[in-house]
């Protein structure tokens, strides 16, 4: 396992900066301002990758919604998180900012969901938390991700 700030960590080289930024050089953008307080997201947790991005991570043996995931015939592994986050994430697209916001860093401990556009993913956090509290809409975005994964393949 990885230290927590390695998840969605690239090197400076890396990351995209983009154009309309109004800060050059990048260690000139201001702090990030994350209003969404931690007992409303946990156990999901945030990973500040300041000036380039922000991640969203959850601890695997914390057995978050285990209990769903094997009622679905699933582990509730970062894999499956993955699958449930890429359906979730392709209505976010298709309602919010576009293409390609979202992307993910996990391994077997850990889930990472990692963006550079701020206030996407303090917003997506909340929305992923709500929809966690929902069985029916985890598997409806757990059927989307399939289908999505799908048709990559």
């Amino acid at each position: 396992m990885k230290k927590f700030e390695q998840y969605g960590q690239l090197k400076d080289e890396e990351w995209d900066w983009f154009s309309w930024f109004p800060w050059w050089p990048p260690e000139t953008r201001p702090p990030f301002i994350i209003r969404t307080k931690p007992e409303d997201i946990a156990p999901f947790f945030f990973v500040n990758h300041h000036p380039y991005a922000l991640s969203l991570l959850l601890k695997i043996s914390d057995g978050f919604q285990t209990d769903t995931f094997h009622k679905m015939g699933l582990k509730g592994s970062s894999k499956d998180w993955e699958t449930l986050t890429t359906g979730f994430i392709e209505e976010w697209e298709e309602n919010n900012s576009g293409k390609d916001v979202f992307h993910f860093d996990s391994d077997e401990d850990v889930f990472c969901v990692y963006s550079q556009y701020i206030d996407d993913i303090i917003m997506f956090s909340e929305f992923l938390r709500e929809v966690c509290n929902d069985e029916q809409k985890m598997r409806a975005y757990l059927d989307r991700g399939f289908k999505k994964l799908n048709e990559k393949n």
